[in-house]
């Protein structure tokens, strides 16, 4: 069994993965740091990205599953809302209430997630034109819920209608073996990753002069909360579309094969996510001289993807956060779930 999975899994798709953690814990850090020249750029320039691929990615993967989400997502949510709060008062002093609406920090991207996954047979289809109904009814929210001042942290609602859309297209692509298709089809995926890499040229010229607040990228505050307009998210999601579109069709043919060490880490960036948090937060307080220069926080972040990313610390997050309940249910629907379905191209159109 785990020779066939070793044989068929999608390396590259891990690769991508440790890259895009990287920048999570390397962006995370550069909140806390000292300034350096561009500083502000190359962090608006991750922020334009890394998120919106990293839910593209999750969609992406996804397999749905109420067992799953209540033992991986929604008991870990509740344990590691507790560390963090716990963490925050005592360590860092700060003045943190104890509740489980509003997410602390980073845990937003679970809470998200949770929602994600239990709305998801909301747009189980193999339709094609039920899918791009679909994404632009979400991409219109994504846009709209903007105009509302009092969507935002709670809930983390304000970020799970911005970052839906990608989610969704992630979700969609794997269903209808999208990325599959355009490897096949050289030409046509030559020429939307050179128009995407123009696009990304674009955007860097546009961040460099246009001067956005960074909450414009973070998807949580309304727009006059960041005086921006709906126009300026617009050019945001292009953005990030251009990302996606670079990375999962340019960059994930060249990386399709086992890398020493970013394999292994693009296959426990778990409990680098989790426990980065700590690092970011406790630093600045305790040893503020490890962040003082770009070089240092460079090095910083990739010992801590080093140190983290292992399937030691996975597992050890997988206990602490209960993960393991989910082996104490019956695997009724296992088979099912395992069997893989054919892309809705290669079927006929009903």
């Amino acid at each position: 069994m785990h020779l066939t999975e070793e044989k068929t899994r999608d390396y590259s798709l891990d690769n991508i993965r440790c890259f895009l953690m990287f920048f999570v814990v390397f962006a995370h850090f550069l909140e806390v740091c000292a300034p350096f020249t561009h500083s502000q750029l190359i962090y608006q320039v991750i922020y334009s990205f890394h998120m919106p691929a990293f839910v593209f990615l999750f969609g992406y993967n996804i397999k749905y599953s109420l067992r799953r989400i209540l033992c991986r997502w929604c008991i870990p949510y509740l344990v590691f809302q507790s560390i963090y709060i716990v963490f925050a008062r005592t360590a860092l002093n700060a003045e943190v209430a104890f509740q489980y609406t509003t997410p602390y920090w980073l845990l937003w991207y679970m809470l998200a997630c949770i929602f994600y996954q239990l709305t998801l047979p909301l747009f189980e289809t193999t339709n094609r034109r039920r899918q791009i109904f679909s994404l632009v009814c979400v991409f219109a929210i994504s846009l709209l819920v903007g105009l509302i001042d009092s969507v935002g942290y709670p809930l983390t609602m304000s970020r799970f209608f911005v970052f839906q859309i990608w989610f969704l297209l992630g979700y969609y692509c794997k269903k209808d073996g999208v990325l599959e298709a355009f490897s096949q089809h050289k030409k046509s995926r030559s020429s939307f990753v050179l128009a995407s890499v123009g696009v990304l040229v674009l955007s860097v010229l546009f961040l460099s002069e246009a001067k956005l607040a960074n909450g414009v990228l973070y998807g949580s505050y309304s727009y006059a909360a960041t005086h921006s307009t709906i126009w300026i998210r617009a050019v945001v999601c292009l953005i990030a579309f251009a990302w996606i579109v670079f990375l999962f069709l340019g960059v994930k043919t060249y990386l399709n094969k086992k890398l020493p060490l970013m394999t292994r880490i693009g296959q426990n960036t778990w409990p680098i996510f989790i426990l980065h948090g700590v690092f970011v937060k406790a630093i600045p307080v305790y040893c503020p001289w490890l962040i003082s220069s770009f070089w240092q926080v460079v090095l910083l972040s990739c010992a801590l993807l080093v140190l983290l990313g292992n399937k030691i610390c996975h597992r050890a997050i997988d206990y602490i956060g209960f993960s393991w309940l989910e082996k104490l249910f019956p695997a009724a629907h296992r088979r099912k779930e395992s069997c893989p379905k054919e892309p809705s191209y290669l079927r006929k159109r009903q």
